[in-house]
C-alpha cells in the first residue's frame, strides 16, 4: 500500500546532502500531527527561480521560518534569502496581509532564522525546533499568516485578525486555515496522468481545491478550454457565482472569459443552449444527436450512446483541455468515459468517498489518486457520529448494520483501528482547526427525540440557548435542514419562519427558494440544497422514524456533517429502543472521543462489505517514484543523484512507472 504523509509537503527534488533532515521532518509531521512544508520558493510563484538550488525553507506552524543552506556558497545563499523575503513581502502586500504583518523589515528578524546545514546536522530535531519556537500567541498567529502566503492557502485577514479570540465560536471561525500536504500536492503539482481521481470525506475541502486548481490552470495557460461541472443544477449556479468571487479574493487580474476559456455547467444541459451542459456541448460541437430527458431514458444510457457516436468519428479532436467534475458520486462511469474522450490534457474527478457506501450496488470500488480523509469542516466526533448513524452502527447489533468497511477502508476513511474482545475502537486524529480548544464541554452532536407537534418550540429553544452561550452569534451561523420532501415539512417551514422572525427579529432564508446562503439570515432548507454549505450549528430534523433506506441514511450523514461545532438531530419520539441506542452511542463518542462498535462475523462482513477503497494509486511525484524504484533495485547512494539528474534533464515529459523502471535499470547498468 502506497500511503502519502498528508501532513508533509516538499517541492524540492534535489535533496542530495540533506536527505537526513527531510526524513526527520517527515517523521516529525506524522508523529506530532503537525504540518511540515519544505520549499524552495513561494508555491504560487511557479516561474520564480533564485539561482541557487541548495537553499531550503522549513515551515512549521508556531515556529519561525527556517532557512537552511545545504550547499557551499554563502554568497548565493544570502541572495536566495533576501530574494525570498522580498517576494514574501510582495505576497503580503498583494493579499492585504501587510496591515497585520507590516513590512518585511518589521518582521524578518523575529520570524526567520538562518542556518548552515553543517552546523545543525548533529543537533537533535527537538532541540532545533525548540530553538525556533514562537512564544506569544500573537506571534504564532502572525507566523501562520506567513506560512499561508508561502503555501498558497490564502486567508481573509479581515476575518481572522491577529488578536486571539476568546469564545469557541470565534476560535474556530477565525482559525487560520493551512492546506495539508495532500491538498497542496493536488493544487501545485503537475498532473502525471490524463485522469486524476480525488476522493474525500465531506468537509475535506474538495470544492475549494478544485477552485484553486481552476485558478492555477487558468492563469498558467493562455490558450485554454476549461470546464467545471457537477450534476446538481443548484450547485452549478452556486459555483458560477463563487468563481468570480474566488478570483477576486485571490487577486486574479485577468477577466473571466465565460464560455470561451471557462465553462461552468451541469452534466446534461438542454439542446437549445449548448453551454448549459457538458453533454449538450458535446452534441452541438460534434454534431451528434441530442437526447432529451424522458422517463425511460437514463443519463447513463445517453452517455454510452454519445461515446459510441464519437468513437465512430474520423479525425476526432478533443474539444476541451481540462474538465473538473465535482460530486462525482452523482454520476456513473459512462459520463467519466465521455468526458475523458473529449479532454485533451487531464480529467479531474472529485467525489465523497463515504457516499459510495450508500450506493445501491453490491460493491463500490474506489481507486483514488488523492485520498482526502481529514475533515476540516467538522469536528472528528461529529464525523464519527454521522458515520455511525449513516451505517447503522450504534445498534451494536451486526445483523442490523447497513454497511461495514474492511480494515483498509476504515484506514482510508481516516480511522485508526484498535481491536479488543470482539469490538472495534475507531479513532480519528485531532485536527488543526480544533486543536487549541481543549475540553470545552460542548456536545458535538445531540439527539433530541420529541413529539412532532413540539418541533418548532424545540428549535426555538435551541436558538435561544445558542444566543445565550455565544455572544457573537449571527443568524447565518445556523442552518436548519429537513429530510423528507413532504407537505408536512414545507408547512412546518412556513410556521418556523414566522416564529423565528417574531421571537428573534431575525430574517429567514428559505434555501430551496433562494438557492443560496445569505448573510444575516437563518438558513432553512430541504436536504437537496445543502451540499457544499457549512455552519457553526446545524439543526436536522425528520418526520418519519429512522429506516434502513440507504438514500435517507446518506442524506442524514450529509446534513449532520454541515456543522463545525454542533449538530442537533431531531427525530420523533417513537421506537424508543432505537432512540436510546442512538443517544448512548452519541453520548459515548462525545465523552470518550472514539467509536466503540461490535465487529460483525465473517459471514456478516461478506454481506455488508460494499465498498473497496484502494490506496495503490495515491499520487507521488516523479522524484518519489524514482526513489521507490531505486529502493527496489537496491541502487547505491552514490548513483542516485546522477540518475535523478539524467531523468530530469534528458526526459522533459512525465513518464509512467514502467518506462521509468526501464530507464533506471538501463542507466544503472551503464554506470557499473
Amino acid at each position: 500500500m502506497n500511503k502519502s504523509n498528508s501532513l508533509f509537503y516538499t517541492n524540492i527534488e534535489n535533496r542530495d546532502g540533506a536527505e537526513e533532515i527531510f526524513a526527520k521532518l517527515e517523521e516529525y509531521a506524522e508523529k506530532e500531527i503537525n504540518p511540515v512544508y519544505i520549499i524552495s520558493r513561494p508555491l504560487e510563484e511557479k516561474s520564480e527561480s533564485y539561482g541557487y538550488e541548495k537553499g531550503l525553507v522549513v515551515l512549521i506552524p508556531k515556529h519561525k521560518i527556517m532557512f537552511i543552506n545545504y550547499g557551499n556558497s554563502e554568497e548565493k545563499f544570502e541572495d536566495f534569502y533576501e530574494d525570498f523575503i522580498e517576494d514574501l513581502g510582495q505576497l503580503s502586500k498583494k493579499y492585504d496581509y501587510m496591515k497585520i504583518l507590516g513590512r518585511p523589515r518589521q518582521w524578518k528578524n523575529d520570524f526567520t532564522a538562518v542556518y548552515d546545514y553543517r552546523d545543525i546536522r548533529n543537533l537533535s530535531l527537538s532541540d532545533f525546533l525548540e530553538e525556533n519556537k514562537l512564544q506569544s500567541n500573537e506571534d504564532k498567529r502572525k507566523g501562520e499568516f506567513l506560512i499561508s502566503l508561502l503555501t498558497g492557502s490564502i486567508n481573509d485577514v479581515g476575518r481572522t485578525g491577529t488578536d486571539c479570540p476568546e469564545t469557541v465560536l470565534e476560535k474556530i471561525r477565525r482559525k487560520i486555515i493551512l492546506f495539508d500536504g495532500d491538498q497542496t500536492r493536488f493544487i501545485f503539482d503537475e498532473p502525471h496522468k490524463d485522469k486524476i481521481i480525488i476522493q474525500g470525506l465531506a468537509g475535506t475541502g474538495k470544492t475549494e481545491l478544485l477552485l484553486h486548481k481552476i485558478k492555477e490552470l487558468y492563469l498558467n495557460r493562455q490558450e485554454l478550454k476549461l470546464v467545471f461541472t457537477c450534476h446538481n443544477k443548484i450547485l452549478v449556479e452556486n459555483l458560477r457565482e463563487r468563481i468570480p468571487e474566488f478570483f477576486d479574493f485571490m487577486k486574479v487580474d485577468e477577466q473571466i472569459k465565460w464560455n470561451e476559456k471557462l465553462w461552468v455547467m451541469s452534466g446534461w444541459g438542454s439542446k437549445s443552449d449548448p453551454n448549459s451542459g457538458v453533454y449538450s456541448y458535446i452534441c452541438s460541437h460534434y454534431n451528434i444527436p441530442f437526447e432529451r430527458y424522458s422517463y425511460n431514458v437514463t443519463f447513463d444510457d445517453i452517455c454510452k450512446r454519445a461515446l459510441q457516436k464519437l468513437n465512430e468519428l474520423k479525425d476526432f479532436e478533443p474539444c476541451f483541455d481540462y474538465i473538473l467534475i465535482d460530486e462525482s458520486q452523482d454520476f456513473t462511469d459512462s459520463f467519466f468515459d465521455l468526458c475523458k474522450k473529449v479532454t485533451r490534457n487531464c480529467l479531474y474527478i472529485a467525489g465523497d468517498i463515504f457516499q459510495n457506501i450508500f450506493k445501491k450496488i453490491s460493491v463500490s470500488e474506489v481507486n483514488p489518486d488523492f485520498l482526502l480523509n481529514k475533515c476540516y469542516r467538522t469536528d472528528p466526533k461529529t464525523l464519527m457520529c454521522a458515520h455511525a448513524i449513516g451505517m447503522g452502527l450504534f445498534t451494536n447489533e451486526p445483523e442490523s448494520y447497513l454497511s461495514w468497511l474492511d480494515d483498509k477502508a476504515w484506514e482510508a476513511c481516516g480511522y485508526d483501528i484498535e481491536k479488543a474482545e470482539g469490538f472495534y475502537n475507531l479513532y480519528r486524529k485531532p485536527l488543526r482547526r480544533f486543536e487549541d480548544l481543549g475540553n470545552t464541554g460542548i456536545k458535538n452532536m445531540e439527539i433530541l427525540s420529541i413529539d412532532r407537534k413540539d418541533y418548532i418550540a424545540q428549535i426555538l429553544n435551541i436558538i435561544e440557548e445558542l444566543r445565550e452561550n455565544n455572544p457573537t452569534l449571527r443568524p447565518d451561523d445556523i442552518g436548519i435542514m429537513f429530510l423528507e420532501n413532504t407537505n408536512e415539512n414545507y408547512q412546518l417551514v412556513n410556521l418556523l419562519q414566522a416564529a423565528i422572525e417574531e421571537k428573534f427579529s431575525w430574517d429567514v432564508n428559505i434555501g430551496y427558494e433562494s438557492k443560496e446562503k445569505r448573510k444575516g439570515a437563518v438558513f432553512v432548507s430541504n436536504r437537496n440544497n445543502v451540499k457544499g454549505l457549512e455552519f457553526p450549528f446545524v439543526i436536522c430534523l425528520m418526520q418519519n422514524t429512522l429506516d434502513k433506506d440507504l438514500q435517507n441514511r446518506n442524506a442524514i450523514y450529509m446534513m449532520l456533517t454541515r456543522s463545525f461545532i454542533t449538530s442537533y438531530f431531531i427525530i420523533p419520539n417513537e421506537e424508543k429502543n432505537m432512540i436510546e441506542k442512538l443517544k448512548q452511542g452519541v453520548n459515548f463518542v462525545n465523552k470518550k472521543g472514539f467509536l466503540h462498535v461490535k465487529e460483525p462475523n465473517e459471514e456478516q462482513k461478506k454481506i455488508l462489505n460494499n465498498a473497496i477503497i484502494n490506496e495503490n494509486n495515491i499520487y507521488k511525484s516523479q522524484h518519489d517514484i524514482v526513489e521507490e524504484i531505486m529502493n527496489i533495485e537496491n541502487i547505491e547512494k552514490i548513483y542516485r543523484n546522477k540518475i535523478h539528474n539524467i531523468i530530469k534533464t534528458a526526459y522533459r515529459e512525465e513518464l509512467d512507472y514502467d518506462r521509468l523502471y526501464e530507464i533506471i535499470k538501463m542507466n544503472y547498468s551503464l554506470m557499473n
